[in-house]
């Protein structure tokens, strides 16, 4: 794996959290490929995807957190009609077989009341699940703007559509400013940070557009050691819904062998049996792949932008531009809320995901979003030979 030479300035810290990726057995499927990138390339129609939420325990406080709750597993008597025909409308399919309570109870031992808080990267129903099932000593943290702009949701407000009452009666909401004069505010890789702890071990990182207050993490993993480096994980919530919007980069070009191959089912463990193929093949496939370099901004160049029913689609594409930043250091891993290109690369709850490095989580998974790529292709090639086909008769 070869990532950028240019590191992002992240603060040094000995203090690290435990972190577990949950799969929170949500699916949301059917929807359009328009709903987040352009343009959309041949064959790429429909995608769906999990809603990976994330257990973080901080040690030194016996804090636990939770980023993100995927689905209510009651999402069809309890949100909001509005949002529900909407779905219908488009054909999204939802499906979740438990809420999060239950794995965490089921899978770890741990108890709605040992959670402190849960922090939502933002409040569509994908991501903050059934509130509910915590006591209200569990407090929600959420980002700038979202009370003035989201609640108190519906029924409450008859007209809202994207949450719901519930989800806050009973608790407290805390808003994280990003204030300037707040000692615990920074900037990091140009998003503004709030160091959660206060210790360098977890951050809270601004990144909206995709929704007012939209929030990311960063989760430090492992602490330096010798002349080694710390490691993290970026959460992405929803600043992307396709690692097309930010790959690659000229810090962490396109290669000229992929290893292993995006589409390989091949064990993981094993890189020297996995699969490899040309980056070229993807590279011409490149929306810039006809202009002036073309053959180098292929090879360098995102291959989408960001796209769909984003309340700021240029902020969104601003903090999109931000993440690249982050997503080319071989010390970070980048994991968005829906990508199912690192279902069967990553380990879950009641498993850390602290050693993601060491086990190559990062170059095993970096460039398997291209695969749907591959399908497009061979659908591209399809049409131009029945094309020649009709032609002849």
């Amino acid at each position: 794996m070869t990532g950028a030479t240019n590191k992002i300035d992240i603060p040094e810290s000995s203090v690290t959290v435990d972190v577990s990726i949950i799969n929170s057995t949500s699916w949301v499927g059917n929807v359009p490929y328009w709903f987040s990138i352009k343009p959309v390339y041949p064959g790429l129609e429909l995608n769906g995807g999990p809603s990976y939420a994330f257990y973080i325990h901080h040690r030194p406080s016996d804090s636990r957190l939770l980023f993100d709750l995927g689905v209510r597993k009651d999402f069809r008597t309890h949100l909001s009609p509005h949002l529900l025909k909407a779905m219908e409308k488009v054909g999204m399919q939802i499906s979740v077989e438990k809420d999060v309570s239950e794995i965490l109870a089921e899978h770890g031992g741990v108890q709605p009341g040992d959670i402190d808080s849960i922090i939502f990267s933002h409040h569509h129903f994908d991501h903050v699940g059934d509130t509910t099932k915590f006591p209200g000593t569990t407090r929600l943290v959420v980002g700038p703007g979202y009370k003035q702009r989201y609640l108190p949701g519906y029924p409450e407000n008859p007209e809202a559509a994207e949450t719901t009452t519930d989800t806050y009666e009973g608790r407290g909401t805390v808003e994280i400013e990003f204030a300037e004069n707040d000692h615990q505010v920074s900037t990091i890789g140009k998003f503004k940070a709030y160091d959660y702890f206060d210790d360098g071990s977890f951050y809270l990182l601004s990144t909206p557009g995709h929704t007012v207050g939209h929030l990311s993490a960063l989760a430090r993993t492992t602490a330096r050691e010798k002349d080694g480096e710390s490691t993290f994980l970026f959460l992405g919530g929803d600043i992307a819904r396709s690692c097309m919007v930010f790959r690659p980069t000229e810090k962490y070009p396109l290669p000229e062998t992929i290893s292993p191959a995006p589409n390989s089912s091949l064990a993981l463990t094993n890189l020297n049996a996995s699969s490899s193929c040309p980056g070229d093949f993807f590279a011409s496939m490149h929306r810039l792949r006809n202009e002036e370099n073309g053959a180098h901004k292929s090879h360098t160049t995102p291959f989408c932008l960001a796209a769909g029913p984003d309340e700021d689609l240029a902020e969104s594409q601003r903090s999109v531009d931000k993440l690249a930043g982050f997503d080319g250091q071989e010390n970070v891993l980048t994991i968005l809320a829906h990508d199912n290109s690192l279902l069967d690369v990553l380990e879950y709850f009641p498993n850390t995901a602290n050693l993601w490095k060491r086990k190559g989580w990062g170059p095993q998974g970096h460039w398997r979003f291209l695969a749907p790529l591959m399908k497009g292709k061979g659908a591209e090639e399809d049409k131009e030979n029945k094309g020649k086909e009709s032609s002849h008769l």
